[in-house]
């Protein structure tokens, strides 16, 4: 596998979809829907035209964007989505809280509503609870489109986005791998890893079972062949000066010396801010400085996949 990163074909092969990127890893708790919104962001910040799917449940990457906030009666989600709705229907601007819900200052037994900015370029497809359920409808006489859902949605797409950023749950379940099977070799898995032993050791489990579904996608189909590979991976929590973590440099030497030299690795260094972003509803980008670690960090990240600043 090469370390190399050239600008990105934004619809290769000349498909017509966009570019996807999907953050996931065999391990609860680490930082994928951190890593999406961050780079999602960035890329928006870049002039890119960017859309998140929220595959995970628990539904975080919706709670971060503001997406499941005082919506329309009727707001489709990714389940309707899977289940046949239209892609535009299903997906909302992405937001942030720029004042939240607050007392009024004239008027104490008042509250005034919340205020909210929306980033230019960017949209997020809700989650919802009820793709918990997927794999047993996917068991169910007649629901024999779902296998192919993801891949049909991508074939008869007809929009500009650029790219779409994918947070999945942290598992190889049937929806993810229903989503995994439209990727082709230049789509990318994106690993963010925490740095510990635990989640280094998760790591060697993901490219175990991904090989094994690649196998028996690829056995199944020669004409559609699925093929999302792992260029780069983010070590996520890097300990810095002011932040030390003996354990952290452990993990960090020891996946340099054994994945160094087959993959890219990045530093994303351990930020308070990145950690703020679920209780604020808003990306670092919202309320950090300029020159934050993360924004910085991802900036870079940005820049090794291959998407250069449009607004330079």
């Amino acid at each position: 596998m090469s370390k190399s990163s050239l600008a990105r074909n934004l619809r290769p092969r000349n498909r017509n979809w966009p570019l996807m990127i999907a953050a996931l890893i065999i391990s609860g708790g680490s930082a994928k829907t951190s890593s999406i919104i961050m780079l999602a962001v960035t890329l928006a910040l870049r002039g890119y035209k960017v859309r998140i799917f929220d595959f995970d449940h628990q539904r975080s990457a919706s709670h971060i964007a503001c997406a499941m906030d005082d919506l329309p009666a009727g707001q489709g989600t990714i389940y309707d989505l899977i289940h046949g709705a239209e892609l535009d229907a299903c997906s909302v601007p992405y937001r942030y809280v720029l004042k939240p819900e607050r007392p009024d200052p004239a008027d104490p037994t008042k509250t005034l509503a919340a205020e909210y900015r929306e980033i230019d370029n960017l949209q997020i497809v809700p989650g919802s609870r009820k793709v918990k359920n997927f794999d047993t409808e996917l068991t169910l006489e007649g629901n024999e489109f779902l296998i192919a859902w993801f891949r049909e949605l991508a074939e008869n797409y007809e929009g500009d986005d650029d790219v779409w950023l994918l947070d999945l749950p942290a598992s190889l379940s049937k929806l993810a791998v229903s989503v995994l099977a439209a990727f082709q070799e230049e789509d990318e898995i994106l690993p963010p890893v925490l740095v510990t032993s635990k989640e280094e050791t998760d790591l060697k489990a993901t490219f175990e079972e991904l090989a094994e579904m690649n196998s028996t996608q690829n056995g199944r189909s020669r004409r559609k062949r699925t093929g999302p590979a792992i260029r780069h991976i983010l070590m996520c929590g890097t300990p810095t000066a002011g932040y030390p973590d003996p354990e952290g440099d452990l993990t960090v030497a020891s996946m340099e010396k054994r994945l160094g030299n087959h993959f890219q690795l990045h530093k994303i260094r351990w930020s308070k801010l990145i950690r703020q972003q679920h209780r604020r509803q808003a990306p670092v980008h919202a309320f950090g400085a300029k020159n934050a670690a993360s924004i910085e960090d991802y900036n870079k990240v940005a820049t090794a996949l291959g998407f250069v600043d449009l607004n330079p």
